[in-house]
């Protein structure tokens, strides 16, 4: 498991060009966010905004993917000498990917988001049945995050009660988010392996965890980075230098976790099973 975290790293140093797809993607995204926050009040203009955003996330997606996949693909089958890919080449990978996949991942975004919508409605009332409600409305919730003033004054006429079942809130959502993320873990990259179906590779995704129990120390490994980076952008978010130093670390880090999980994949499953192979894949 060491070597596999040893050797991701080294992959994602030798190609950080991953990265710079996924900056100039959230700059567009902000971007495009800015531009229509006024212009989404018509019914046409939503769908058309919504549409547009659905179709820029999903191409990107395809796209990405395609060039982590590329990267570690390279890496493990590729000789000693030719180990670094040519970042050029590894950017040209990006277009390929989105003419390849761009109809999985359509299917995928539009999936993950009625299971996770489904999944957001089953745990709200799993929360009302073993927890209760807290005796707020959401709209009260909502106008109070507004400002930071109204939350601290939110949150001290709040009961003890009421503070416990915020709490046991908090852990039931945190712990359905965490255990919906493991299951899904390998849901984007049995799409560039084994099946371009999305619903098909979100069973085999759930499978391939159920398998190999050894994912949920992979999985530990990361979220114990990621509480790291997180304590030091809260450290360092009142020093504009250090902060910009510790958000560059953050978008490495975010290559560095799907190179992580596609060379896992591809060591530890995808080596185990005779149906993450590229000759088989299901259309």
């Amino acid at each position: 498991m060491i070597k596999i975290f040893k050797e991701a790293f080294k992959i994602s140093y030798n190609n950080i060009i991953i990265a710079t797809p996924l900056l100039i993607f959230l700059l567009i995204i902000n971007l495009y966010l800015v531009i229509s926050k006024n212009a989404v009040s018509a019914l046409p203009s939503t769908i058309l905004f919504f549409t547009t955003l659905f179709l820029m996330i999903s191409a990107f997606l395809a796209g990405w993917f395609y060039m982590v996949k590329t990267a570690v693909d390279n890496h493990v089958y590729a000789p000693e000498k030719e180990k670094i890919y040519g970042s050029f080449d590894l950017i040209k990978e990006f277009p390929v990917g989105i003419s390849e996949h761009i109809k999985s991942f359509l299917g995928f975004t539009v999936l993950y988001l009625i299971i996770a919508d489904l999944g957001f409605i089953a745990v709200y009332h799993t929360g009302l049945k073993l927890i209760g409600g807290i005796g707020i409305s959401f709209a009260q919730f909502v106008s109070a995050t507004e400002a930071p003033v109204a939350m601290q004054a939110l949150l001290q006429s709040f009961t003890k009660a009421q503070l416990l079942k915020i709490n046991y809130w908090y852990l039931l959502v945190m712990s359905s988010i965490q255990l919906f993320t493991l299951l899904t873990l390998f849901w984007p990259i049995e799409l560039m392996y084994s099946t371009k179906n999305p619903f098909v590779a979100f069973f085999k995704s759930i499978s391939r965890i159920l398998k190999n129990p050894e994912v949920i120390l992979l999985f530990i490994g990361i979220n114990i980075i990621n509480l790291i980076l997180t304590l030091l952008n809260y450290a360092a978010i009142f020093n504009p230098i250090t902060y910009f130093i510790v958000t560059m670390i953050y978008f490495y880090f975010i290559v560095y976790v799907f190179v992580l999980l596609f060379l896992y994949y591809d060591q530890k499953i995808k080596g185990n099973s005779n149906s993450g192979t590229d000759s088989d894949r299901q259309e």
